[in-house]
């Protein structure tokens, strides 16, 4: 079968209704290296490079007619056109609209090789969270003076943060006991249409306190002033978590199944 032709999106008023609108794809967009993209107003596929060094499929869209665009884009060689987009042995992540991989045919998914899976959704808002308790006593850390004390609270709470403290222009928050130890932090990146939330942690002693709530509610008041939106990852199965955005003001944007490297 010969492979779609792939657009070459400048910016997302490139791409093909409705996906100009889709805020999923907005808030990322601007963070892809020249993608290349295939697919229509069901489902639209992207090979881009969030890093140099890294090549990402990303899709949204229908899951079925997501599936029928990746058949269609990827040989059993492992490129769809090298011409045009080089080989995607390179590709280290894909991320779909849940449901897509269970209709992958096989050859797909092998040439694909990606082995880890994490099912998350895709939260975002654009309205200021109600009054929280606490939140008006979460301060702005310090990444050096403070660094020893966050990584102790991710390390206890959260180890699988995709949000480490050595991400550049990261901005880090957290709340105080009455002895000034640290009992839960977060931290926020700007993208150019969204302030994004991540490593939002409590210590495990500290929980059920509404810590967490304070914490969020305070970066997303923050963000909303700054750009007017606010997003975050979270992991599919984390029913706290979930209760806490939705009272938070978060609404699911895209629901992702993640593959990646071993």
């Amino acid at each position: 079968m010969t492979p779609p032709e792939a657009l070459r999106p400048r910016s997302v008023t490139d791409l093909p209704a409705p996906w100009p609108a889709d805020r999923f794809i907005v808030d990322d967009f601007d963070r892809w290296a020249d993608p290349l993209a295939w697919g229509d107003e069901r489902a639209l596929l992207f090979l881009a490079r969030p890093r140099p060094d890294t090549a990402a499929l990303i899709g949204v869209g229908e899951p079925a007619a997501l599936a029928a665009v990746l058949a269609a884009v990827i040989t059993p060689d492992g490129g769809p056109s090298v011409a045009e987009s080089g080989h995607l042995g390179q590709v280290a992540v894909a991320s779909l609209t849940r449901g897509t991989w269970d209709l992958l045919d096989t050859t797909v998914a092998g040439v694909l090789g990606l082995p880890t899976v994490s099912h998350w959704d895709w939260l975002w808002t654009e309205a200021p969270p109600p009054a929280t308790p606490g939140e008006d006593a979460v301060r702005l850390l310090d990444p050096v003076a403070d660094a020893e004390e966050i990584l102790a609270v991710q390390a206890a709470a959260n180890p699988t943060t995709h949000l480490t403290l050595d991400r550049e222009g990261a901005r880090w928050f957290g709340w105080r006991d009455g002895q000034g130890s640290l009992r839960a932090i977060g931290g926020t990146t700007q993208r150019p249409v969204s302030v994004h939330l991540g490593s939002i942690a409590t210590v495990p002693a500290w929980r059920g306190r509404g810590l967490g709530a304070a914490v969020t509610a305070a970066m997303t008041r923050g963000g909303i002033s700054s750009t007017g939106q606010v997003s975050l990852g979270m992991y599919a199965d984390n029913a706290p978590a979930r209760r806490l955005y939705t009272r938070l003001g978060f609404a699911v944007g895209q629901e992702v199944e993640t593959h990646r490297r071993a």
